[in-house]
């Protein structure tokens, strides 16, 4: 009689983790699809770029350029990476004491902005 109740005891609980298990296969199955997926999608949308596209994206690009010589303190610190609306003020005083700049890397000669900064925001400035 115990044989039969141990053996009973063993395969009912066999029975129940083996449901987990192909579960947990199941659910590992789906994410590994869901992934691939969504790398299909990403590649698509790389290939979807058009020239009309690549026309917005310089066009955009244009707009968030910012002017060393007319921008406020604060549309300075909006437009470039790493400029709060402190250092956008220090420019916006340099700019005053000095006169306008004539060429985009003189920026580089105000405090607080150095060579790596300016690198950053090269592309988003003009006179």
């Amino acid at each position: 009689m115990k044989k039969l109740s141990i053996t009973t005891l063993t395969l009912a609980l066999g029975l129940a983790v083996m449901p987990l298990s192909v579960q947990a296969a199941t659910e590992s199955a789906a994410k590994t699809t869901s992934s691939t997926s969504v790398e299909k999608s990403v590649s698509k949308d790389k290939k979807a770029a058009t020239p009309a596209a690549k026309e917005a994206a310089t066009a955009n690009a244009e707009e968030e350029k910012v002017s060393l010589n007319n921008a406020s303190a604060a549309e300075l610190s909006k437009v470039l990476n790493g400029v709060g609306l402190k250092k956008g003020q220090t420019i916006v005083e340099y700019r005053e004491e000095m006169g306008p700049f004539t060429n985009i890397d003189q920026l580089q000669e105000v405090p607080g902005i150095g060579p790596g900064l300016f690198k950053r925001n090269q592309s988003r400035l003009k006179l």
